[in-house]
């Protein structure tokens, strides 16, 4: 009676799968069908925010394209600016040069016409002292004509006397003249160069 029941115990459901292994097996299907579900989400997800980032990337390569012909165009604007600046300063002095060229040549031709007239003037002085010489050699000659051997002698010792002394006062006087003229010249020469040196300096400052 023992083996029978044995037996029994053994045929009966408790020796056939558990109820709770069942369950645990459909939770085991249900968890890995949830996974296969979630994989195309997160596929998605993961596409969608690759095509935000390319998105994104996009307009910041758009912007940085933009800001560069920014700056391209303000480079081209710099550089029409500083030619036409350099353009005006090249005009300034050009005008600056030509002035000072005027102003020079204004300068020379006054130094040219204070020269002819103090030139004029010794020509004038000359032409006194050639007619006082000519006077005193006519003067000669009527005494020589006239007079006797030593008065002769006299007056031609006289007069050689006298030309020595002119002739010595004369080229003492045409040197101290043109002495006189060169360190005028000299000094006006100084002056414009100084005036165009000046003007040089006050138009660099001006265009630096």
């Amino acid at each position: 009676g023992r083996d029978a029941s044995h037996l029994r115990r053994k045929g009966s459901p408790g020796w056939g799968p558990h109820p709770l292994d069942h369950r645990v097996t459909m939770s085991k299907k249900g968890a890995g069908s949830r996974a296969k579900g979630d994989r195309p989400d997160a596929l998605a997800a993961l596409q969608a925010a690759n095509e935000e980032l390319r998105a994104k990337l996009t307009d910041i390569q758009i912007e940085l394209q933009q800001e560069k012909s920014k700056v391209s165009k303000l480079e081209r604007e710099k550089t029409q600016e500083v030619k036409h600046e350099q353009h005006k300063s090249t005009v300034v002095v050009t005008e600056l040069k030509t002035k000072l060229h005027e102003e020079k040549m204004k300068e020379l031709h006054g130094i040219r016409e204070t020269l002819l007239r103090q030139h004029e003037s010794e020509l004038l002085r000359v032409i006194k002292i050639k007619d006082s010489e000519i006077q005193r050699l006519q003067a000669l000659v009527n005494a020589l004509r006239d007079g006797s051997t030593d008065k002769v002698k006299t007056a031609l010792f006289a007069e050689a006397r006298e030309e020595a002394r002119r002739g010595f006062d004369a080229e003492k006087s045409r040197m101290q003249q043109e002495i006189s003229e060169l360190k005028g010249v000299r000094r006006q020469m100084e002056e414009a160069l100084s005036v165009v040196i000046q003007a040089d300096k006050i138009k660099a400052a001006e265009i630096r």
